[in-house]
């Protein structure tokens, strides 16, 4: 049963807004190579969507690979720090390429290291994600020194351009008027609305392709049945990644108990387990629960949108059991 411990990820669910990407992703690839200014792509959408499967998906196409005349590296791939610098990008950048002395050198010294590499090694794109790492939301403004050393890389590279990040991420083309120039339309990757029927004919389409994957091999409730359907959105918020944890999870769990049965009772607890909320979803009844109302209602689609959210912090205010301060008398 090991083997099948991949099941859920090895399950690739191309729902439109994925095929958009791949697509588009793949077009700027094409096009880069003889195009007279950089091809440059973002990918937008909330936590959870499917932005970063999207971006792996379609770099492991394109995996460095050893010819005669060297290493050819058609994509460089890399995940923005939280709290970006050129100098520390460039590092980055490098050690992805290769580079034994990434780590050496000025900031300059690095870029022009960096802009040698890519030429000698026929990089055509870079592929960039979590790039709302270039807005800093404690200053509330955009690095923009970041965003001016990424628009020169590939303007003197000519190589396209893909990022990909939350919807924050627009703010840095927005406040960048030349690096906004260089881009197309964003493609957005949805949170699927159970409210819209398109999105929900999406949704039950891929809990078909897992139905297909993970039920030809476990004894499971049926997922593409739509009261199922209904469940899985109000536990995941119609969010791709939550639904693929929970399953994950389910079938970890199913695993280690080493049976080829998953009942409803097993995806409750697989879901308590999976995903993080800070409060009920549904008051008490977990979604997955036999008590569960598995019916259409506004409160419940509110709550679903919920998940995923961040939450406002909560301020730690005095005890209201703490005695008030009593000013002492003063002598006269």
């Amino acid at each position: 049963m090991d083997s099948l411990r991949h099941i859920v990820e090895n399950t690739l669910v191309p729902h439109s807004a994925f095929v958009e990407a791949s697509t588009r992703i793949e077009q700027c690839m094409r096009y880069a190579v003889d195009s007279p200014e950089p091809v440059c792509l973002a990918i937008v959408g909330e936590s959870r969507t499917g932005k970063t499967r999207v971006l792996e998906e379609y770099a492991s196409k394109y995996s460095p690979v050893r010819t005669k005349e060297g290493l050819s590296i058609p994509i460089l791939a890399v995940k923005s720090p939280s709290k970006p610098t050129v100098k520390g990008m460039a590092e980055l950048m490098l050690q992805i390429m290769g580079d034994p002395r990434f780590d050496s050198g000025t900031e300059n010294a690095k870029t022009i290291r960096l802009k040698r590499l890519m030429k000698n090694a026929g990089t055509y794109q870079i592929v960039l994600d979590e790039f709302q790492h270039f807005y800093d939301k404690g200053l509330r403004g955009v690095m923009h020194h970041m965003a001016d050393w990424l628009k020169i890389l590939v303007d003197d590279t000519k190589a396209a351009l893909v990022v990909s990040g939350l919807p924050s991420c627009m703010a840095v083309l927005e406040q960048n008027e030349q690096l906004a120039g260089r881009f197309f339309a964003p493609v957005v990757m949805p949170r699927f609305d159970w409210a819209n029927t398109e999105h929900r004919e999406e949704f039950m389409g891929i809990l078909g392709a897992f139905q297909e994957s993970i039920g030809s091999h476990f004894d499971i409730p049926r997922l593409d049945h739509e009261e199922m359907g209904f469940r899985c959105y109000c536990a995941t918020g119609g969010l791709i990644g939550y639904l693929s944890k929970f399953l994950r999870s389910a079938v970890w769990n199913a695993i280690d108990k080493n049976t080829k049965i998953i009942t409803l009772e097993d995806f409750r607890l697989a879901h308590k387990s999976a995903v993080w909320n800070c409060e009920p979803i549904t008051n008490t009844l977990s979604p997955f629960s036999r008590k569960f109302q598995a019916t259409f209602s506004e409160e419940l689609l509110a709550q679903a949108r919920e998940i995923g959210l961040p939450r406002a912090p909560v301020s730690v205010s005095r005890s209201r059991n703490l005695a008030p301060r009593v000013a002492r008398p003063r002598n006269i």
